[in-house]
């Protein structure tokens, strides 16, 4: 039975540090142009979003699987925000819509994050700081493009890149700290007590 629930937890911990893994990634490459470290997005970093959705998607329904409800919706959700991202940024600026317009659709994606977060109170710290987080850099995406100050815009960045290392620290710590742990192979004489020393 503990052989079967440690597999179990091997496969919670890996769905987990995958996903989490490519929201670090992702966002830390987005964020560092966003907080005016460099002028534009490279090829590389835009080349993350589509397999980075995809992945996160797949990670998703992992997730689902094995009852992990807030990482499901948090994996769901961050896989259309890359991918609906990325197409509108591969197509003609005009087809984007006004700022305001713009404005809205960052809005929506804050309130979003928002209620997850207000949802995840049961969860991890790093986690709850994550979403919150990543509703502040939407919601100062918002007012960027509302207001045109571009203080707003290195202000997302700025939280975008503390968000992008608190997944990177979600996606490690459980990853580390599982490892770290004994586990019972299927030849343990005594199933449930710790290994003799």
């Amino acid at each position: 039975m503990t052989v079967k629930l440690n597999s179990m937890e091997n496969r919670c911990v890996t769905t987990s540090t995958v996903g989490y893994m490519c929201l670090a990634l992702t966002i830390w490459m987005v964020s560092m142009t966003n907080a005016g470290w460099y002028g534009k997005e490279y090829a590389l970093g835009a080349s993350l979003m589509i397999p980075m959705a995809v992945v996160l998607g797949v990670m998703g329904i992992l997730a689902h699987l094995r009852a992990r409800s807030l990482d499901s919706v948090v994996f769901f959700g961050s896989a259309i925000l890359f991918w609906s991202y990325h197409s509108a940024a591969m197509g003609e600026p005009a087809a984007q819509g006004p700022a305001s317009y713009i404005g809205w659709y960052m809005a929506m994606w804050a309130v979003f994050f928002g209620y997850v977060w207000l949802g995840s109170f049961r969860s991890a710290v790093p986690r709850q700081l994550f979403l919150l987080g990543a509703a502040l850099t939407m919601l100062s995406f918002a007012l960027e493009h509302w207001t045109g100050f571009a203080f707003f815009r290195y202000l997302g960045g700025y939280i975008g890149l503390i968000v992008a290392l608190l997944a990177g620290f979600v996606s490690a710590s459980g990853f580390i700290s599982f490892g770290s742990e004994k586990t019972h192979s299927p030849n343990d004489e005594h199933i449930g007590h710790a290994h003799p020393a």
